[in-house]
């Protein structure tokens, strides 16, 4: 099982027997909790500049608010590609940030094509001409031999124009080219499901398929929604409590200080693990293929900014 950290009987002195967090959050693996600390301590460490019509203590209050909505959308591709290795670690490999050169022909073949027409294609990833596409998550599937090609977006409003429409695009174009260098590096791929993940469900943005919150688990067969929320329920009550000084402070009331999370209890419990797939797909013995971040390992690196890597059990 994944590294726990156990509940602070210190920080959870302000809130009674139960600690800090609530029962779900106290599970989360040690590696996500951290990352939500760390994006936590980088946006409340910050000091903003001071907006003119706002004033400089409200402004102190927003701007942690301003950023932590767009790293909570980083913070679910954590939590989702790390729900996939608590569900069933031997079945899964996950990869996160991964970049392809998509060729000119396969960006012509999905700007001209409806995408029921490029379902089962496939191209050689060029090492030249082309765009880059960055794939949140990419999970290799040994149960099913199926090559799960995952963009997610918070959703929480709409992402429309260009962005929206290549988006789309760069999802669908890497899809068809990942299965081929799969297959030349030795991983047994036998599909390429693109999926997005719209995660409130409404970035605007059209994909096929796309799920939500609320159909994510009936389409992958494991308990994501829970773990995701857990992590949401975990960020939220630590904003909470690191919030409140700002907020009396801004308004002018005495600051009365705690030393823990605000306790959250209304968030529903981590889903039961899911069953395993019994799909026709054979699984061969995993010593004798490539892994694959080994398949990946070739494929071009970020020169700055989130790089790509593998999660795996802390």
């Amino acid at each position: 099982m994944h590294n726990q950290i156990p509940v602070s009987s210190t920080s959870g002195a302000q809130f009674g027997s139960q600690g800090a967090y609530a029962p779900e959050t106290a599970t989360l693996p040690k590696e996500l909790r951290e990352a939500v600390d760390t994006a936590l301590q980088e946006c409340f460490d910050k000091i903003y500049s001071s907006d003119e019509l706002l004033g400089n203590r409200l402004t102190q209050v927003k701007g942690p608010l301003d950023s932590l909505s767009k790293r909570h959308g980083i913070l679910l591709e954590e939590a989702i590609a790390h729900a996939f290795v608590a569900s069933a670690r031997d079945r899964y490999e996950v990869q996160k940030q991964v970049g392809v050169k998509v060729s000119k022909e396969a960006m012509s073949l999905v700007d001209s094509n409806q995408l029921d027409k490029l379902e089962g294609l496939n191209f050689p990833i060029a090492n030249t001409h082309g765009k880059r596409a960055m794939i949140d998550i990419v999970v290799f599937d040994h149960e099913t031999g199926d090559l799960h090609v995952i963009s997610v977006k918070r959703g929480g409003g709409a992402q429309g124009g260009s962005d929206a429409r290549n988006a789309r695009k760069d999802l669908t174009a890497a899809g068809l080219m990942l299965k081929n260098h799969m297959l030349r590096k030795g991983l047994p791929v036998l599909a390429v499901r693109q999926v997005l993940v719209d995660w409130y469900g409404r970035s605007g943005i059209v994909g096929r398929p796309t799920v939500t919150r609320t159909t994510v688990d009936a389409y992958f067969g494991i308990p994501i929604s829970g773990f995701v929320e857990a992590m949401s329920a975990y960020m939220s009550s630590s904003i909470a409590q690191r919030m409140m000084p700002r907020l009396m402070t801004a308004i002018g009331a005495k600051v009365q200080k705690t030393d823990g999370p605000l306790a959250e209890t209304s968030r529903r419990p981590l889903g039961d693990k899911g069953d395993a797939s019994d799909g026709a797909y054979s699984r061969t013995n995993p010593a004798v293929r490539p892994s694959l971040a080994k398949c990946l390992s070739d494929l071009p690196t970020r020169r700055q900014g989130r790089q790509m890597r593998r999660v795996s059990p802390s």
